[in-house]
């Protein structure tokens, strides 16, 4: 089974103002990966009638939620992401997986979020750090890699 784990370092983390393929760069010092937990939400249906008088679930909207990227501090760094938030506009992020068994191309997780950077508390003999926080914006989307020939 251990064969089959995808190493955490091997994956891309990567960030666009326009979610163009070749614009898009690797989020230097980064130290997580960011793919949303998307959140889908239900709507009572129920009635009066309902069969057994049991509670009945209709599909709501979906959410990707908040996340937060970890990353090692440089002025570069907090530069762009302060940037992205001056602008008010979602960033495009993609995380790209190394490949799986049978593929040429690893799987991509793509999303867009609203970049807030912050600086976190830090100990006197800890690394400086730029958090990312992330609140995502419509779909997020999964690709499949591509199968080896």
């Amino acid at each position: 089974m251990a064969e089959n784990v995808i190493p955490g370092d091997l994956v891309d983390m990567e960030w666009s103002v326009d979610g163009v393929d070749g614009n898009f760069a690797v989020i230097k010092g980064c130290k997580t990966i960011g793919i949303p937990e998307v959140d889908q939400e239900y709507r009572d249906r129920t009635s009066l009638d309902s069969p057994g008088r049991f509670k009945e679930w209709g599909l709501g909207l979906k959410d990707g939620g908040e996340i937060t990227l970890n990353c090692f501090y440089s002025t570069e760094l907090y530069k762009q992401a302060a940037a992205y938030n001056a602008a008010g506009k979602p960033v495009f992020f993609r995380a790209t997986l190394p490949p799986g068994e049978g593929q040429s191309t690893g799987d991509l997780f793509a999303y867009k979020a609203f970049v807030v950077p912050t600086i976190p508390t830090t100990d006197q003999d800890g690394d400086l750090m730029t958090d990312l926080k992330l609140r995502t914006t419509g779909a997020v989307d999964w690709v499949e890699g591509t199968a080896a020939v």
